[in-house]
């Protein structure tokens, strides 16, 4: 069944059917071996709303996987999606599943080319169902961006990740508003980082 929703996804993706994608497989059985969320039009909305009035104009995605939810953020508002993934070695063999960006590789220690593109005020910082802290922390590190959007797991939905939507993303940043995906207890949080 797996290879069946990936064939079909891979099918919609070649016909830029992004709508069709997120409406077809919010609720399939399999959906977290593709995506972990499906957001809805609203919810693109509410990130494009979130990252313009903040100033932003581009996305960068950290772990992103295949880049599904990043293809989709990019055909749903029109801003600019890019990808960050480690093991680029992985990502290019023939097991590998496929992939719907071009992918951004870096070692688990930032290369300076990936560095160089965490330093624009005008990109926000992604992360979708991340579960590495230290790997966080060090993104965060280099990130000279104002804004900050985590996607993941309300508390008591049995899924644990890090950061969480709503958990301890360090003390120069605020939440300035987040949204449901769906009725899915998964959440968009939207961070600002404090002025100094």
């Amino acid at each position: 069944m797996e290879d069946n929703i990936v064939n079909h996804i891979l099918c919609l993706h070649k016909q830029g059917q992004w709508k069709e994608i997120c409406d077809s497989f919010h609720n399939h059985p399999d959906r977290s071996k593709v995506l972990w969320v499906f957001p809805s039009e609203e919810n693109f909305a509410f990130i494009a709303d979130s990252v313009k009035e903040l100033g932003c104009d581009r996305v960068l995605s950290v772990g992103c996987g295949s880049g599904l939810l990043e293809w989709m953020i990019t055909q749903a508002t029109c801003l600019p999606t890019s990808g960050i993934e480690v093991d680029g070695a992985w990502w290019r063999c023939k097991y590998a599943p496929p992939t719907f960006i071009p992918l951004l590789f870096t070692a688990p220690t930032l290369e300076k080319d990936i560095i160089r593109l965490l330093h624009s005020t005008t990109t926000a910082l992604l992360f979708c169902y991340f579960n590495n802290r230290p790997a966080f922390e060090e993104y965060l590190k280099h990130f000279t961006g104002k804004v900050l959007i985590i996607i993941g797991p309300g508390d008591g939905k049995g899924v644990h990740t890090d950061p969480r939507p709503f958990g301890d993303v360090g003390e120069e940043w605020t939440l300035l508003k987040s949204q449901e995906v769906r009725s899915s207890f998964d959440f968009i949080a939207v961070y600002r980082r404090d002025q100094q």
